[in-house]
Protein backbone atom coordinates (compact mmCIF):
# COMPACT_ATOMS: atom_id res chain seq x y z
CA UNK A 1 0.00 0.00 0.00
CA UNK A 2 1.13 3.53 -0.15
CA UNK A 3 4.25 4.54 1.47
CA UNK A 4 2.95 7.57 3.25
CA UNK A 5 0.72 4.79 5.48
CA UNK A 6 3.46 5.18 8.36
CA UNK A 7 3.93 8.62 8.83
CA UNK A 8 -0.22 8.77 8.94
CA UNK A 9 -0.77 6.49 11.46
CA UNK A 10 2.63 7.79 13.51
CA UNK A 11 0.52 11.32 14.05
CA UNK A 12 -1.85 9.19 16.06
CA UNK A 13 0.36 9.69 19.10
CA UNK A 14 -1.06 13.10 19.58
CA UNK A 15 1.39 15.23 16.75
CA UNK A 16 -1.78 16.59 15.99
CA UNK A 17 -0.65 19.96 14.56
CA UNK A 18 1.52 19.83 11.04
CA UNK A 19 4.83 20.39 11.77
CA UNK A 20 6.52 23.15 9.06
CA UNK A 21 8.60 21.36 6.93
CA UNK A 22 12.47 23.01 6.12
CA UNK A 23 12.14 23.80 2.38
CA UNK A 24 15.35 21.79 0.60
CA UNK A 25 16.55 22.92 -2.87
CA UNK A 26 17.80 19.90 -5.36
CA UNK A 27 19.65 19.95 -8.21
CA UNK A 28 17.85 18.30 -11.43
CA UNK A 29 19.66 17.06 -14.21
CA UNK A 30 19.80 20.20 -15.97
CA UNK A 31 21.51 21.92 -13.41
CA UNK A 32 18.82 24.30 -12.69
CA UNK A 33 18.16 24.87 -8.65
CA UNK A 34 14.32 24.21 -7.55
CA UNK A 35 13.51 26.68 -5.48
CA UNK A 36 12.38 26.89 -2.07
CA UNK A 37 8.68 26.28 -1.87
CA UNK A 38 6.84 28.90 -1.51
CA UNK A 39 3.89 30.31 0.36
CA UNK A 40 1.06 28.15 0.66
CA UNK A 41 -1.74 30.37 -0.43
CA UNK A 42 -0.86 32.12 -3.92
CA UNK A 43 -0.61 35.88 -4.28
CA UNK A 44 -3.68 38.05 -5.26
CA UNK A 45 -2.89 39.75 -8.58
CA UNK A 46 -3.20 43.42 -8.78
CA UNK A 47 -5.64 43.92 -11.24
CA UNK A 48 -6.96 47.34 -12.47
CA UNK A 49 -9.63 49.09 -15.08
CA UNK A 50 -7.00 49.28 -17.91
CA UNK A 51 -4.05 47.49 -16.84
CA UNK A 52 -0.97 48.44 -17.98
CA UNK A 53 0.83 45.84 -20.21
CA UNK A 54 3.80 43.37 -18.29
CA UNK A 55 6.77 43.57 -20.67
CA UNK A 56 8.67 40.67 -21.37
CA UNK A 57 11.37 39.11 -18.18
CA UNK A 58 14.59 40.14 -20.07
CA UNK A 59 16.08 36.59 -20.39
CA UNK A 60 12.89 35.19 -21.92
CA UNK A 61 12.74 34.55 -25.50
CA UNK A 62 9.62 33.95 -27.75
CA UNK A 63 6.51 36.15 -28.07
CA UNK A 64 5.11 37.87 -25.10
CA UNK A 65 1.98 36.63 -23.15
CA UNK A 66 -0.74 39.32 -23.27
CA UNK A 67 -1.35 40.49 -19.44
CA UNK A 68 -4.84 39.29 -18.41
CA UNK A 69 -7.22 41.71 -18.09
CA UNK A 70 -9.78 39.39 -17.09
CA UNK A 71 -8.49 37.65 -14.63
CA UNK A 72 -10.77 37.35 -11.76
CA UNK A 73 -10.01 37.26 -7.70
CA UNK A 74 -7.42 33.90 -7.11
CA UNK A 75 -9.88 33.55 -4.02
CA UNK A 76 -12.16 32.73 -5.68
CA UNK A 77 -10.62 29.71 -7.29
CA UNK A 78 -10.61 25.74 -5.64
CA UNK A 79 -7.73 23.58 -5.71
CA UNK A 80 -8.79 20.49 -6.48
CA UNK A 81 -6.63 16.88 -6.10
CA UNK A 82 -7.35 13.44 -7.18
CA UNK A 83 -4.84 10.06 -6.97
CA UNK A 84 -3.20 8.71 -9.63
CA UNK A 85 -2.45 5.06 -9.58
CA UNK A 86 -0.49 2.69 -11.31
CA UNK A 87 -1.64 -1.14 -12.37
CA UNK A 88 -1.29 -2.12 -8.76
CA UNK A 89 -3.84 0.46 -7.75
CA UNK A 90 -1.15 2.53 -5.47
CA UNK A 91 -0.80 5.84 -5.58
CA UNK A 92 2.09 6.70 -7.72
CA UNK A 93 1.31 11.20 -7.86
CA UNK A 94 -1.29 13.87 -7.45
CA UNK A 95 -2.95 15.95 -10.17
CA UNK A 96 -3.73 19.24 -9.36
CA UNK A 97 -6.06 21.61 -10.97
CA UNK A 98 -7.99 24.61 -10.07
CA UNK A 99 -11.69 25.49 -10.75
CA UNK A 100 -13.88 28.91 -10.48
CA UNK A 101 -17.68 28.93 -10.71
CA UNK A 102 -16.94 31.72 -13.08
CA UNK A 103 -14.08 29.45 -14.96
CA UNK A 104 -15.65 25.97 -15.78
CA UNK A 105 -15.35 26.60 -19.61
CA UNK A 106 -12.16 28.29 -19.34
CA UNK A 107 -11.42 27.39 -23.15
CA UNK A 108 -14.37 29.63 -24.27
CA UNK A 109 -12.84 32.60 -22.47
CA UNK A 110 -9.61 33.02 -23.98
CA UNK A 111 -6.32 32.80 -23.27
CA UNK A 112 -5.77 35.48 -20.88
CA UNK A 113 -8.45 33.17 -18.47
CA UNK A 114 -6.62 30.14 -18.66
CA UNK A 115 -3.07 31.99 -18.40
CA UNK A 116 -4.55 33.49 -14.66
CA UNK A 117 -5.42 30.10 -14.13
CA UNK A 118 -1.95 28.68 -14.66
CA UNK A 119 -0.36 31.17 -13.01
CA UNK A 120 -2.15 30.26 -9.93
CA UNK A 121 -2.20 26.63 -9.75
CA UNK A 122 1.92 26.38 -10.46
CA UNK A 123 2.03 29.00 -7.66
CA UNK A 124 0.17 26.24 -5.64
CA UNK A 125 1.89 23.58 -6.88
CA UNK A 126 4.91 24.82 -5.61
CA UNK A 127 3.92 25.35 -2.10
CA UNK A 128 3.51 21.47 -2.23
CA UNK A 129 7.25 21.04 -1.09
CA UNK A 130 8.66 18.88 -3.27
CA UNK A 131 10.75 17.07 -0.23
CA UNK A 132 7.53 16.00 1.54
CA UNK A 133 6.29 14.30 -1.52
CA UNK A 134 9.30 11.60 -1.93
CA UNK A 135 8.66 9.65 -4.89
CA UNK A 136 5.45 10.71 -6.00
CA UNK A 137 4.84 13.23 -9.02
CA UNK A 138 2.68 16.04 -9.63
CA UNK A 139 0.65 16.84 -12.42
CA UNK A 140 -0.82 19.76 -13.48
CA UNK A 141 -2.88 20.43 -16.87
CA UNK A 142 -1.70 23.51 -18.36
CA UNK A 143 -1.95 25.24 -21.70
CA UNK A 144 0.53 25.47 -24.44
CA UNK A 145 0.93 29.26 -24.33
CA UNK A 146 1.62 28.43 -20.43
CA UNK A 147 5.15 27.41 -21.49
CA UNK A 148 5.90 31.08 -22.31
CA UNK A 149 6.05 31.88 -19.14
CA UNK A 150 9.00 32.15 -16.66
CA UNK A 151 7.11 30.66 -14.10
CA UNK A 152 6.79 27.34 -15.49
CA UNK A 153 10.86 27.37 -14.68
CA UNK A 154 10.00 27.08 -11.65
CA UNK A 155 8.26 24.33 -11.19
CA UNK A 156 9.42 21.79 -8.65
CA UNK A 157 11.47 18.86 -10.04
CA UNK A 158 9.16 16.24 -9.99
CA UNK A 159 6.53 17.66 -11.95
CA UNK A 160 4.71 16.30 -14.96
CA UNK A 161 3.25 18.92 -17.28
CA UNK A 162 0.02 17.55 -19.06
CA UNK A 163 0.20 20.22 -22.11
CA UNK A 164 -3.26 21.13 -24.25
CA UNK A 165 -1.85 22.19 -27.48
CA UNK A 166 -3.50 25.06 -28.99
CA UNK A 167 -3.89 24.17 -32.04
CA UNK A 168 -3.57 19.82 -32.50
CA UNK A 169 -4.14 20.16 -35.87
CA UNK A 170 -0.68 21.43 -36.84
CA UNK A 171 2.78 20.76 -35.59
CA UNK A 172 4.36 22.03 -32.69
CA UNK A 173 5.83 25.40 -32.82
CA UNK A 174 9.53 25.54 -32.72
CA UNK A 175 9.64 27.69 -29.95
CA UNK A 176 7.66 25.46 -27.16
CA UNK A 177 9.19 22.58 -28.59
CA UNK A 178 13.07 24.19 -27.28
CA UNK A 179 10.79 24.55 -24.04
CA UNK A 180 9.64 21.22 -24.05
CA UNK A 181 13.38 19.93 -24.23
CA UNK A 182 14.68 22.36 -22.04
CA UNK A 183 11.87 21.07 -19.34
CA UNK A 184 12.84 17.84 -19.51
CA UNK A 185 16.33 18.36 -19.03
CA UNK A 186 15.51 20.12 -15.90
CA UNK A 187 13.82 17.26 -14.71
CA UNK A 188 10.20 18.08 -15.02
CA UNK A 189 8.05 15.88 -17.65
CA UNK A 190 6.21 16.93 -20.48
CA UNK A 191 3.16 14.53 -21.43
CA UNK A 192 0.81 15.27 -24.39
CA UNK A 193 -2.98 15.56 -22.75
CA UNK A 194 -5.36 14.37 -24.93
CA UNK A 195 -4.03 15.01 -28.30
CA UNK A 196 -4.08 11.93 -29.96
CA UNK A 197 -3.73 11.26 -34.22
CA UNK A 198 -2.87 14.80 -34.19
CA UNK A 199 0.18 15.91 -36.39
CA UNK A 200 0.88 17.78 -32.83
CA UNK A 201 1.57 14.43 -31.00
CA UNK A 202 3.42 13.12 -33.77
CA UNK A 203 5.84 15.95 -34.00
CA UNK A 204 6.61 16.81 -30.49
CA UNK A 205 6.64 13.12 -29.69
CA UNK A 206 10.30 12.65 -29.35
CA UNK A 207 10.57 15.31 -26.67
CA UNK A 208 7.28 13.83 -24.71
CA UNK A 209 7.70 11.70 -21.33
CA UNK A 210 3.81 10.04 -22.00
CA UNK A 211 0.36 10.48 -23.63
CA UNK A 212 -2.80 10.55 -21.59
CA UNK A 213 -6.19 9.41 -22.84
CA UNK A 214 -9.17 10.87 -21.23
CA UNK A 215 -11.67 8.15 -21.86
CA UNK A 216 -14.98 10.28 -20.04
CA UNK A 217 -16.68 11.42 -23.52
CA UNK A 218 -15.30 8.53 -25.73
CA UNK A 219 -17.29 5.38 -26.46
CA UNK A 220 -15.55 2.05 -25.86
CA UNK A 221 -14.82 1.38 -29.55
CA UNK A 222 -13.17 4.61 -29.85
CA UNK A 223 -11.06 4.41 -26.75
CA UNK A 224 -10.35 1.12 -28.02
CA UNK A 225 -9.07 2.19 -31.41
CA UNK A 226 -7.18 5.46 -29.60
CA UNK A 227 -5.36 3.32 -27.58
CA UNK A 228 -4.26 0.41 -30.07
CA UNK A 229 -2.97 3.22 -32.84
CA UNK A 230 -0.98 5.20 -29.77
CA UNK A 231 0.41 1.97 -29.00
CA UNK A 232 1.62 1.34 -33.04
CA UNK A 233 2.47 4.81 -33.75
CA UNK A 234 4.48 6.20 -30.55
CA UNK A 235 5.69 2.20 -28.91
CA UNK A 236 7.97 4.03 -26.55
CA UNK A 237 5.42 6.42 -25.18
CA UNK A 238 4.24 5.36 -21.94
CA UNK A 239 0.19 5.53 -21.90
CA UNK A 240 -2.57 6.70 -19.18
CA UNK A 241 -6.14 6.86 -18.89
CA UNK A 242 -7.60 9.99 -17.77
CA UNK A 243 -11.40 10.31 -16.28
CA UNK A 244 -11.69 6.57 -15.22
CA UNK A 245 -15.19 6.72 -13.15
CA UNK A 246 -15.78 3.40 -12.77
CA UNK A 247 -13.32 0.01 -11.52
CA UNK A 248 -14.82 -1.38 -15.02
CA UNK A 249 -13.09 1.46 -17.12
CA UNK A 250 -9.86 0.82 -14.86
CA UNK A 251 -10.28 -2.64 -15.39
CA UNK A 252 -10.35 -2.51 -19.17
CA UNK A 253 -7.75 0.35 -19.52
CA UNK A 254 -5.40 -2.08 -17.93
CA UNK A 255 -5.82 -4.71 -20.72
CA UNK A 256 -5.28 -1.70 -22.75
CA UNK A 257 -1.59 -1.94 -21.30
CA UNK A 258 -2.22 1.76 -19.77
CA UNK A 259 0.44 2.88 -16.96
CA UNK A 260 -0.99 5.08 -14.90
CA UNK A 261 -4.95 5.78 -14.27
CA UNK A 262 -6.51 8.62 -12.66
CA UNK A 263 -10.37 10.20 -12.37
CA UNK A 264 -13.18 9.54 -9.34
CA UNK A 265 -13.04 4.92 -10.06
CA UNK A 266 -10.62 5.18 -6.95
CA UNK A 267 -13.44 6.30 -4.54
CA UNK A 268 -16.57 5.22 -6.60
CA UNK A 269 -19.66 4.03 -4.63
CA UNK A 270 -20.81 0.49 -6.23
CA UNK A 271 -24.17 -1.69 -5.51
CA UNK A 272 -23.13 -3.32 -2.48
CA UNK A 273 -26.30 -4.06 -1.16
CA UNK A 274 -26.19 -7.76 0.54
CA UNK A 275 -22.52 -7.40 1.29
CA UNK A 276 -22.06 -8.43 4.85
CA UNK A 277 -19.21 -7.44 7.18
CA UNK A 278 -16.57 -10.26 7.68
CA UNK A 279 -15.80 -11.39 11.41
CA UNK A 280 -12.23 -9.30 11.35
CA UNK A 281 -14.18 -6.07 10.74
CA UNK A 282 -16.60 -7.08 13.88
CA UNK A 283 -14.41 -7.98 16.37
CA UNK A 284 -12.63 -4.42 15.39
CA UNK A 285 -16.31 -2.50 15.87
CA UNK A 286 -16.42 -3.94 18.76
CA UNK A 287 -13.29 -2.53 20.37
CA UNK A 288 -14.26 0.80 19.09
CA UNK A 289 -17.25 0.70 20.88
CA UNK A 290 -15.75 -0.28 24.12
CA UNK A 291 -13.64 2.95 23.67
CA UNK A 292 -15.95 5.04 23.04
CA UNK A 293 -17.86 3.73 26.33
CA UNK A 294 -14.57 4.57 27.83
CA UNK A 295 -14.30 0.62 29.22
CA UNK A 296 -11.69 -0.37 31.38
CA UNK A 297 -8.36 -0.92 29.47
CA UNK A 298 -8.28 -4.37 31.01
CA UNK A 299 -11.18 -5.28 29.45
CA UNK A 300 -10.20 -3.49 25.74
CA UNK A 301 -6.92 -6.28 26.38
CA UNK A 302 -9.37 -9.28 27.19
CA UNK A 303 -10.58 -8.68 23.78
CA UNK A 304 -7.07 -8.05 21.81
CA UNK A 305 -5.86 -10.94 23.62
CA UNK A 306 -8.94 -13.30 21.73
CA UNK A 307 -7.33 -11.81 18.47
CA UNK A 308 -3.56 -12.83 18.24
CA UNK A 309 -3.40 -10.59 14.94
CA UNK A 310 -4.44 -7.42 15.72
CA UNK A 311 -2.79 -7.80 19.14
CA UNK A 312 0.52 -8.56 17.06
CA UNK A 313 -0.14 -5.15 14.62
CA UNK A 314 -1.03 -3.37 17.78
CA UNK A 315 2.36 -4.38 19.73
CA UNK A 316 4.40 -3.99 15.94
CA UNK A 317 2.99 -0.39 15.84
CA UNK A 318 3.92 0.97 18.93
CA UNK A 319 6.80 -0.37 19.41
CA UNK A 320 7.63 1.43 15.27
CA UNK A 321 5.94 4.60 16.22
CA UNK A 322 7.62 5.07 20.26
CA UNK A 323 10.84 4.10 19.00
CA UNK A 324 12.00 6.91 21.66
CA UNK A 325 11.07 4.75 24.93
CA UNK A 326 14.07 3.17 26.90
CA UNK A 327 12.62 -0.32 26.22
CA UNK A 328 10.35 -2.05 23.99
CA UNK A 329 6.90 -2.25 24.99
CA UNK A 330 5.97 -6.25 25.96
CA UNK A 331 2.57 -5.88 27.16
CA UNK A 332 -0.51 -5.30 25.58
CA UNK A 333 -1.81 -2.76 28.65
CA UNK A 334 1.43 -1.14 28.24
CA UNK A 335 0.89 -0.52 24.63
CA UNK A 336 -2.88 0.38 25.46
CA UNK A 337 -1.35 2.82 28.20
CA UNK A 338 1.33 4.58 25.59
CA UNK A 339 -1.39 5.13 23.21
CA UNK A 340 -4.42 6.55 24.96
CA UNK A 341 -7.96 6.37 24.75
CA UNK A 342 -8.00 8.90 21.53
CA UNK A 343 -5.41 7.76 19.77
CA UNK A 344 -6.55 4.19 20.30
CA UNK A 345 -9.91 4.72 18.90
CA UNK A 346 -8.16 6.51 15.39
CA UNK A 347 -6.22 3.58 15.25
CA UNK A 348 -9.08 0.51 15.32
CA UNK A 349 -11.07 3.07 12.73
CA UNK A 350 -7.95 2.92 10.31
CA UNK A 351 -7.92 -1.07 10.85
CA UNK A 352 -11.53 -1.04 10.30
CA UNK A 353 -10.45 0.82 6.89
CA UNK A 354 -7.83 -1.49 5.98
CA UNK A 355 -9.83 -4.87 6.89
CA UNK A 356 -11.49 -4.92 3.49
CA UNK A 357 -9.28 -3.16 1.32
CA UNK A 358 -7.32 -6.27 -0.42
CA UNK A 359 -4.81 -4.18 -1.68
CA UNK A 360 -6.09 -1.21 -2.50
CA UNK A 361 -3.99 1.56 -0.91
CA UNK A 362 -5.16 4.45 -2.53
CA UNK A 363 -8.05 4.59 -1.18
CA UNK A 364 -6.71 4.12 2.72
CA UNK A 365 -4.52 7.60 1.35
CA UNK A 366 -7.81 9.32 0.26
CA UNK A 367 -9.68 8.50 3.54
CA UNK A 368 -6.15 10.17 5.65
CA UNK A 369 -6.33 13.12 3.30
CA UNK A 370 -9.64 13.68 4.34
CA UNK A 371 -9.70 12.96 7.77
CA UNK A 372 -6.61 15.25 8.31
CA UNK A 373 -8.23 18.20 6.07
CA UNK A 374 -12.00 17.57 7.70
CA UNK A 375 -9.25 17.69 11.29
CA UNK A 376 -7.43 20.68 10.61
CA UNK A 377 -10.61 22.79 9.17
CA UNK A 378 -12.59 22.04 12.38
CA UNK A 379 -9.57 23.11 14.41
CA UNK A 380 -10.71 25.96 16.63
CA UNK A 381 -14.12 26.46 14.78
CA UNK A 382 -16.16 28.85 16.29
CA UNK A 383 -14.51 28.77 19.78
CA UNK A 384 -14.63 24.87 19.96
CA UNK A 385 -12.02 22.69 18.70
CA UNK A 386 -14.32 19.50 16.50
CA UNK A 387 -10.99 18.47 14.82
CA UNK A 388 -10.69 15.15 16.41
CA UNK A 389 -14.21 14.31 16.02
CA UNK A 390 -13.82 15.84 12.32
CA UNK A 391 -10.95 13.59 12.04
CA UNK A 392 -12.84 9.94 13.01
CA UNK A 393 -15.64 11.02 11.04
CA UNK A 394 -13.59 11.43 7.98
CA UNK A 395 -12.59 7.96 8.16
CA UNK A 396 -15.71 6.70 8.76
CA UNK A 397 -17.68 8.14 6.01
CA UNK A 398 -15.21 6.04 3.62
CA UNK A 399 -15.86 2.31 5.40
CA UNK A 400 -18.81 1.70 2.81
CA UNK A 401 -15.88 1.97 0.17
CA UNK A 402 -12.78 0.00 1.74
CA UNK A 403 -15.60 -2.42 2.98
CA UNK A 404 -18.00 -2.86 -0.36
CA UNK A 405 -20.89 -2.36 1.74
CA UNK A 406 -23.40 0.27 1.75
CA UNK A 407 -22.35 3.02 4.72
CA UNK A 408 -25.44 2.64 6.86
CA UNK A 409 -24.64 -0.93 6.84
CA UNK A 410 -20.80 -0.42 7.54
CA UNK A 411 -21.64 1.89 10.64
CA UNK A 412 -24.05 -0.33 12.15
CA UNK A 413 -21.92 -2.17 14.45
CA UNK A 414 -20.95 0.85 15.55
CA UNK A 415 -22.87 2.73 18.89
CA UNK A 416 -21.95 5.85 16.91
CA UNK A 417 -23.48 9.33 18.70
CA UNK A 418 -26.73 10.70 16.76
CA UNK A 419 -25.12 14.17 15.66
CA UNK A 420 -22.08 12.02 13.96
CA UNK A 421 -24.46 9.00 12.65
CA UNK A 422 -26.86 11.73 11.55
CA UNK A 423 -23.67 13.69 9.13
CA UNK A 424 -22.63 10.58 8.10
CA UNK A 425 -26.07 9.19 6.46
CA UNK A 426 -27.62 12.74 5.49
CA UNK A 427 -24.88 15.38 6.20
CA UNK A 428 -26.69 17.55 8.51
CA UNK A 429 -25.61 19.70 11.35
CA UNK A 430 -22.08 21.35 11.26
CA UNK A 431 -20.48 17.61 11.15
CA UNK A 432 -22.14 16.84 7.87
CA UNK A 433 -21.47 20.20 6.33
CA UNK A 434 -17.66 19.75 6.82
CA UNK A 435 -18.28 16.43 5.66
CA UNK A 436 -20.31 17.24 2.61
CA UNK A 437 -17.59 19.95 1.96
CA UNK A 438 -14.84 17.33 2.05
CA UNK A 439 -16.50 15.26 -0.13
CA UNK A 440 -17.20 17.52 -2.91
CA UNK A 441 -13.45 18.77 -2.95
CA UNK A 442 -12.80 15.48 -3.27
CA UNK A 443 -15.36 14.69 -6.44
CA UNK A 444 -14.15 18.07 -7.89
CA UNK A 445 -17.54 20.00 -7.14
CA UNK A 446 -16.71 23.48 -7.14
CA UNK A 447 -20.19 24.81 -6.28
CA UNK A 448 -20.59 22.56 -3.31
CA UNK A 449 -17.16 23.39 -2.30
CA UNK A 450 -18.00 27.13 -2.44
CA UNK A 451 -21.66 26.45 -1.00
CA UNK A 452 -20.40 24.64 1.90
CA UNK A 453 -17.07 27.01 2.77
CA UNK A 454 -19.69 29.84 2.79
CA UNK A 455 -21.93 27.91 5.29
CA UNK A 456 -18.99 26.96 7.68
CA UNK A 457 -17.63 30.62 7.74
CA UNK A 458 -14.51 29.78 5.53
CA UNK A 459 -12.82 31.14 2.41
CA UNK A 460 -12.10 29.50 -0.12
CA UNK A 461 -8.12 30.46 0.17
CA UNK A 462 -8.51 28.81 3.51
CA UNK A 463 -9.81 25.89 2.68
CA UNK A 464 -7.27 25.66 -0.53
CA UNK A 465 -4.67 25.95 2.23
CA UNK A 466 -5.81 23.03 4.47
CA UNK A 467 -6.28 20.71 1.61
CA UNK A 468 -1.89 21.19 1.13
CA UNK A 469 -1.85 20.90 4.74
CA UNK A 470 -3.30 17.40 5.13
CA UNK A 471 -1.48 15.91 1.63
CA UNK A 472 1.64 17.56 3.51
CA UNK A 473 1.06 16.24 6.53
CA UNK A 474 -0.17 12.27 5.25
CA UNK A 475 3.45 12.02 3.21
CA UNK A 476 5.42 13.40 5.43
CA UNK A 477 8.07 10.76 6.77
CA UNK A 478 8.41 11.24 9.96
CA UNK A 479 8.22 7.64 11.23
CA UNK A 480 10.54 4.76 10.66
CA UNK A 481 9.22 1.37 9.28
CA UNK A 482 10.31 -0.99 12.16
CA UNK A 483 9.02 -3.67 10.65
CA UNK A 484 8.37 -5.19 7.09
CA UNK A 485 5.17 -5.44 5.33
CA UNK A 486 3.03 -3.47 7.76
CA UNK A 487 0.47 -2.61 5.04
CA UNK A 488 -0.09 -6.24 4.05
CA UNK A 489 -1.03 -7.60 7.45
CA UNK A 490 -3.90 -4.56 7.82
Amino acid sequence: MMGGFFSAIGRLFGQQASRPVSPTKRAPSGGRIAEPARPIVAKRPTVSVAPAPTPAPANRTGPAVKQDSAAADDSELVLLRREVVDAKLDVSAYEFSLRGELHENVRSQGRGVRGFMDRMLIDHVNSVNAAVLRERRIFIPLAESSLRSTLVDHLPARSSILLSPEKPGRGVDPYILGRLTALREAGIQVWADDCASSPWLASAADVLDGVTLRIALRMPMEISESMEALKRDFPVLPRAAWDVNTMEEYEAMRKLDCASFAGGFVTHRGNWSGNPLSPEVMCVATLVNQVREDADMQQIAAILRQDMAMSYRLMRYVNAAARGLNHQVSSIEQALLIMGQAQLDRWLTLMMLGGGLGGNGAVLEAALVRARFMELLGQGYRGEDTGDRLFVLGLFSMLDIALKVPLEEAIRPLNLPTQMREALLEQKGTLGNFLALAEASQNGETQRVMQHAVALGLTVRKVNARHIEALTWVNAPEVAVAAPNFESSL
